[in-house]
């Protein structure tokens, strides 16, 4: 990039050295009129670059900043200024503020930030801390795991790569693995690539080869060799094609399969084609050690500290980190048409991603590539959530607007607060999430802790925080449950209840999950 001609006639200072500190710094994504404003340090000049949204606009302008002093605090009231005149009022941050905050304050989440597209605008806002020890309020560049929001980036990948003429929708898994045309050649020539993509595969949410040596870590050690094994004997469920439950392994064998093709890896092909042309500086599926300070410490949903989690041959399925800067970008390119010759793979593939690729089936909703499709037909969303962490994401083009939350508590109430924020954006009269409120005594909350057997190597851990109760299932992320009684108790993220066995005194020995019209009764360890 060169720094456009200036018909002003005094001489301008020379290029000069930008501090380490700031050489890097994070810059987010602003919009002001119809333009897209990005600053960048280039060859020791501060520089913004203005380009029009509009369809048919393609030219850019340049502007050239220089500190009055070359010193370090002269470049940082440049950067933080730079910021603070970018950032305009936003008209719905206090009832977004009132939302978040009944999900802070009582502590049903550490921290969470959140980032707004709005026609012309964009606006992010973060609330609570990074965690009880660490008492900073997070904020757009903070970075978060996104989980299966990841599923979208890959259904991308997926688009990109017919765009590219590199497969076709309907090439079948066997065509690129090879090798299953001769161990399982039904499987191999009967699924498709869209049907990984949409969950239409027939394959389990989970392989019976799945044993993770390590609960913290579910998915570090399910690598190629495995995911070919169970691949070599496996049969799929339903017919391909055809709706048949969400699959976290289907879109991490689609990762795999795409990789693959390419001659390179997932985090490889996730960088060239999706986070470099859209310079998602912060995006990637392992952290640099540059940006590891950025990283939101990870939370179970009963606030305990959880760990970070790695990925291999699932990367695909939910590896990605990422800030509410970064996904602002993502969901302005579905938004606004991308502009730059090197960006049009991408775009292509933004609008092939974005259509229905499967409809709507029993009670389920319509696919795109990745995306879920609302009810109403045209929202785009999809949410995340990993050992720590939870996210929501959901695009609606005829507002023109977008919204996406990330939280480092595995909470799924972050849901509920992402539905809000688009429904408010909608016009729709929302109120703040209330929590129920049945008061027990802790110490008879107590006696339902511990482990419970719902089959062999498939455990119920139940904890207790105060007179809060949480729940998790092996290989599963922590979910709270809320009481009706002391022994009755409801899940707010999926249709199930629980019903504890407790004796008059000591410890409950059992528990019963009704979920589905089916009865399990699980036995204390």
């Amino acid at each position: 990039m060169q720094p456009r001609k200036s018909s002003y006639t005094r001489a301008l200072p020379q290029p000069i050295e930008v501090p380490e500190m700031l050489r890097r710094y994070p810059f987010p994504l602003f919009v002001r009129g119809g333009s897209n404003l990005a600053y960048r340090f280039f060859n020791g000049l501060l520089t913004r670059t203005a380009c029009p949204r509009s369809v048919g606009r393609r030219e850019k302008s340049e502007v050239v900043f220089w500190p009055i002093l070359n010193t370090a605090v002269a470049w940082t009231s440049l950067c933080l200024a730079t910021t603070v005149v970018a950032q305009q009022p936003y008209k719905h941050a206090v009832k977004i503020g009132e939302l978040a905050q009944a999900l802070v304050q009582p502590g049903v989440v550490q921290g969470v930030s959140i980032g707004v597209v709005d026609h012309d605008r964009t606006w992010t806002h973060s609330y609570g801390t990074l965690a009880e020890s660490v008492p900073t309020t997070p904020n757009e560049n903070t970075i978060y795991e996104i989980g299966s929001i990841s599923k979208v980036f890959t259904g991308v990948l997926l688009a990109h790569a017919v765009g590219e003429g590199e497969v076709t929708l309907g090439t079948s898994i066997g065509e690129i693995e090879t090798s299953l045309l001769h161990s399982n050649p039904t499987l191999a020539s009967g699924i498709q690539l869209r049907h990984l993509s949409t969950h239409a595969s027939g394959l389990p949410r989970m392989p019976d080869n799945w044993k993770p040596a390590n609960t913290h870590q579910p998915y570090e050690d399910y690598d190629r060799e495995l995911m070919m094994q169970y691949l070599a004997t496996a049969k799929p469920t339903s017919e391909p094609g055809k709706p048949s439950g969400y699959s976290n392994f289907a879109v991490g064998l689609l990762g795999e399969l795409l990789a693959t093709k390419a001659g390179t890896t997932y985090e490889s092909l996730l960088k060239q084609r999706i986070v470099d042309p859209l310079a998602m500086t912060s995006t990637s599926v392992r952290v640099s050690a540059e940006n590891r300070p950025r990283v939101a410490p990870p939370h179970q949903a009963s606030g305990a500290a959880d760990h970070e989690w790695a990925f291999d041959a699932f990367a695909g399925a939910g590896a990605i980190h990422g800030t509410t800067s970064d996904m602002l970008r993502f969901i302005d390119a579905h938004l606004h048409p991308l502009e730059s010759p090197a960006q049009q793979p991408l775009a292509r593939a933004i609008e092939l991603a974005w259509q229905q690729h499967l409809p709507a089936a029993d009670g389920g909703f319509a696919m795109g590539l990745g995306w879920h499709i609302a009810r109403d037909g045209e929202t785009r969303w999809h949410n995340g959530q990993t050992g720590g962490y939870h996210s929501m994401m959901l695009i609606s083009r005829r507002l023109e607007c977008g919204v996406i939350v990330l939280s480092n508590s595995a909470s799924a109430e972050i849901d509920a607060l992402g539905e809000s924020i688009i429904q408010l954006l909608a016009g729709a009269k929302v109120e703040p999430t209330k929590i129920p409120d049945v008061q027990l005594e802790s110490e008879g909350v107590a006696r339902l802790a511990g482990d419970y057997v719902l089959a062999p190597g498939f455990i119920m851990t139940v904890t207790t925080k105060a007179e809060r109760l949480f729940v998790q299932l092996t290989g599963q992320p922590q979910l709270r449950v809320y009481p009706t009684s002391l022994t009755e108790w409801s899940y707010r993220e999926v249709a199930a209840k629980l019903s504890f066995e407790l004796p008059e005194q000591g410890s409950a020995t059992s528990v019963t999950l009704h979920q589905n019209g089916r009865v399990i009764k699980a036995t204390r360890q």
